[in-house]
Parts: structure tokens; sequence; C-alpha cells
């Protein structure tokens, strides 16, 4: 049966604990909410396990999620509650597949369908359907592109003289409320939000990891592991967003 919009069981509730698995010696934390198929959701680097739950609409969209699935959350290393980044990684989408699967592995779970969120989860997202296909049930994917930058075999992505004004504009705001009116223009005038907003962005990421996040974004390009991915995919835009285009 539908779950009402306004359920009081939806509104309320005990946040989840938030616990750790292992990379390596790095802890990622992640939170376990629900019951049914798993479902693990990813914000990229643009997350707060902790943070998220204070914004009633997010805290409302995160236990709907919860309501049909056994719902995973985490932060990624450098954001977040988790430790930070350490050096000599290997590229941003094979770093968060051993993350996600990390994590799975600490959650029980075997086999999730992936919802990522934002851009910059979008193409990990994929990478990790397309090289561990026996784990991933299915892809939510929220704005998100196998490569952002326009190219000669690719002359729909941005073109490539807005990317740096694009980083800088991101960085030089970063921590403070004016993103939202790029991102999130039908809140631009909550202020509550907007406070909420600012708060949430200082605490999952530093402007300097913001910057180097976005520098690997515009460099990613996942098209050659597309035929490898097998599992069903939905693919969602939302209106208005005007940093990419605007």
């Amino acid at each position: 049966s539908r779950i009402p919009r306004r359920s009081p069981k939806l509104w309320r509730g005990v946040q989840p604990e938030t616990t750790y698995a292992r990379v390596g010696d790095d802890r990622v934390a992640y939170q376990v909410l629900g019951e049914g198929p798993d479902l693990v959701l990813t914000l990229g680097a643009f997350g707060h396990v902790d943070l998220q739950w204070e914004e009633p609409a997010t805290a409302l969209f995160l236990r709907r999620l919860a309501s049909f699935s056994r719902l995973i959350l985490f932060d990624r290393r450098g954001t977040g509650a988790s430790d930070p980044l350490p050096e000599n990684l290997p590229p941003p989408w094979e770093t968060y597949a051993e993350e996600v699967a990390a994590v799975m592995d600490a959650a029980g779970s075997d086999q999730a369908a992936l919802m990522a969120t934002t851009a910059e989860a979008g193409p990990m997202a994929l990478f990790f359907a397309a090289t561990r296909p026996e784990r991933t049930s299915a892809l939510v994917l929220g704005n998100a592109s196998a490569k952002y930058v326009a190219a000669d075999d690719y002359p729909i992505g941005i073109p490539p003289e807005r990317v740096e004004a694009i980083i800088s504009r991101v960085e030089d705001t970063w921590g403070t409320a004016e993103p939202i009116t790029t991102a999130i223009p039908s809140r631009a005038g909550d202020e509550r939000f907007r406070r909420w907003v600012a708060r949430m962005q200082r605490s999952m990421a530093s402007p300097r990891t913001v910057h180097v996040v976005l520098r690997a974004l515009f460099e990613v390009d996942v098209r050659p592991l597309l035929p490898l991915v097998q599992a069903p995919a939905l693919v969602l835009s939302p209106a208005g967003d005007r940093l990419w285009h605007g």
C-alpha cells in the first residue's frame, strides 16, 4: 500500500547508529536502516551520515527509502565522519569501489542496488557496476554522466572553457548558502535550509577537498565501461539546476 506522505513513522524515529567498515587501516563511516532488498545510497564526496538527519526533508527522503529497502549509507574517505584520504590512492572511482565493497561486507550485503544522487557519485557507481556486476542488482543515477567535459567525440559535454569557472565558483562559495541559488533554486528563499546547507558543507568536506574532487570529476570518462554494466539503470535529472549549464 502507498505510504502517506506525512506519515509520523517517516518523519520521526531514532537516527541509525553510525559504525565503521575497514579499508586497510582506514575507517569508513556507515549506517544501516530498514528491512528489505539492500540499497546503497551514496552522495560521493558530498554527504555526512550524521548531519543529514537534521534536515526534515532529507530525513523523510531517507526514511521513505528505508520503508521498502535495507538502506545503507556511507561517507567516502576524506569526507564526513570517515578517515582522511591517505596519500597515493588509486583513481577516485577505484577507491570508491573499494569503499562500497568494504561497507557492503561490513553490513552483510552480498548484492545491492546502488543509488548515486550527485554528479560526482554517478561515474563511480557506473565503475562499481561494471567491475563488480555480481554485487550490483540495479543502478539509480541522479544528475549523472559517464563524462562531463565536451570533446571532439562528445560535443554534448560542458565546454572546456567553463571548467575552471565552475571549480572556482564552487570552491570560493563552499560553506556558504550561495550554491543553493544555482543547485537548489526552489529552496533559495528558505533561510533555515540555507543555514543548514552551509554548515553541512563545512562539516562534510574542506574547500581543498572539494577542489580535488571537482578536478577529478572533470577528468573522468567511464564510457568504455558502459557495455560492461549488466544491471538495469534508472537515470534521473533534476529540473532547474543551473550550476553546469547556466
